[in-house]
């Protein structure tokens, strides 16, 4: 393998290792619920005391995300439970693992809380594309918590008109603002830090390796939601599918997202905030990798890849987007890191990158739900697919569509579409879904 480390500046070493670090992390349950009962959870911890009003304002795509998706540990859907849950057991020292203490005591009084109408959520829309705002009144007062630009990024914090805490954020929206260096990065930039990074520095990601194919084992196996990948899974052992690495992968990545979708109280890694982005940056570069016979320093190495483009690509299409980022965000992490390992060059790596573009722009995020795990299975098909075309040099044209010659102005145009282009998408899929 060749050394370029010192091609690269130390300061951009240390920010795309903090990258890793801070944005592949476990999650518990979908994570715009998870958001909302960690805002919750903070506020209540302000004041305590018994409850009177609970009042959540939330970004249309956050409502959207939490409309109908499963809880973890309940069988309770929806961003008002996670509310009440994340004052019955919310932690918010376990971040994205704020239910993580979830038990029938804990679900029986949030049921309680909802029963006697005691918690309101609201969509906000002009406080950016990621906002989140608890506001909780008890016997012993009133407390907010504000929530920007990623789930976990606390930004304001008030008790009894004190202010605890005031970020000073000088704009709205969903951009990932620690990753904002990554605007002036190349796409090669991230392949020489992923060679030559320390194994000692990256082998963490592999504990993403065995939670996510833990979830998947357990959707096979219990059968959850819409089911999808045990229902491939069969087509696959009764021979109707081939059993070959893509459908393998698509019904691990569908069982995956069918488990946590539904709510199992299991955790997965995630990636740059999503849990299910975390499914597919993983789950189709392991079924690759495993079959390849790559040993664990070679996968760490391919999954840094998978989670730094994910990063990357999602630093122009924000942190919640109109479009499934799952898709176009982690499948096209997926499908360079998977044409790495299979020891692609630069230029085959960029042709992934623009296939997965020209193949998945467009699909639109119609909220989390059980049906992700049908775009889920698709993303981890192409991924594995365009990865192989890659290495075939077979690659859509440089001035088709959104595309252009050069990978990284390819990723700019594919979030122009999905911030410009898109803007009142969420709007418009709300309306749907509340006139149905």
């Amino acid at each position: 393998m060749k050394r370029e480390k010192d091609t690269l500046p130390c300061e951009l070493w240390e920010l795309l290792l903090n990258s890793l670090k801070n944005g592949v992390k476990p999650a518990l349950g979908c994570t715009e619920p998870v958001a909302v009962g960690l805002a919750v959870s903070k506020a209540y911890e302000l004041i305590k005391g018994d409850i009177k009003r609970v009042e959540v304002k939330v970004s249309p795509n956050i409502f959207k995300n939490g409309m109908g998706v499963g809880i973890p540990g309940t069988k309770e859907v929806g961003l008002v439970f996670a509310a009440a849950l994340g004052i019955t057991c919310g932690d918010p020292n376990l971040e994205l693992e704020v239910f993580k203490y979830v038990n029938d005591e804990a679900i029986n009084k949030a049921r309680e809380l909802v029963d006697k109408d005691l918690i309101s959520v609201e969509i906000e829309d002009k406080k950016g594309n990621f906002y989140i705002e608890a506001k909780i009144n008890t016997d012993r007062g009133e407390s907010i918590c504000q929530i920007k630009k990623n789930h976990i990024n606390i930004v304001y914090l008030e008790a009894n008109g004190q202010v605890l805490l005031n970020k000073d954020l000088e704009e709205d929206g969903d951009d990932v603002s620690s990753n904002e260096y990554m605007k002036d990065i190349s796409i090669k930039d991230i392949r020489k830090f992923i060679e030559n990074v320390a194994y000692e520095d990256i082998k963490f990601l592999l504990e993403g390796v065995k939670l996510n194919m833990n979830m998947a084992e357990a959707g096979l196996k219990e059968k959850p939601g819409p089911a999808l990948g045990a229902a491939m899974d069969m087509l696959i052992r009764e021979n109707i599918l081939q059993d070959d690495i893509i459908n393998r992968a698509k019904a691990l990545t569908a069982a995956a997202c069918d488990a946590r979708m539904a709510g199992l109280n299991m955790p997965v890694m995630s990636s740059a905030g999503s849990g299910n982005h975390g499914i597919i940056a993983i789950i189709p570069p392991v079924v690759v990798c495993r079959h390849i016979g790559c040993d664990d320093e070679k996968l760490a190495r391919t999954l840094a890849f998978s989670h730094l483009l994910t990063a990357y690509i999602k630093v122009f299409t924000g942190g919640l987007s109109p479009v499934c980022g799952c898709a176009v965000a982690a499948g096209v992490g997926a499908s360079a890191s998977i044409a790495w390992a299979l020891g692609a060059s630069d230029e085959q790596i960029e042709i992934a990158i623009k296939n997965m573009i020209g193949t998945l722009t467009g699909m639109i995020c119609d909220g989390a739900k059980g049906g992700c795990a049908f775009k889920l299975s698709t993303a981890a098909s192409e991924a594995i697919i365009q990865a192989k075309l890659a290495l075939a040099n077979v690659c859509v044209n440089d001035l088709d569509g959104i595309l252009s010659p050069r990978v990284e102005d390819a990723i700019r145009n594919l979030g122009k579409v999905c911030t410009e282009g898109m803007e009142n998408m969420d709007n418009v899929i709300l309306k749907v879904m509340a006139n149905r």
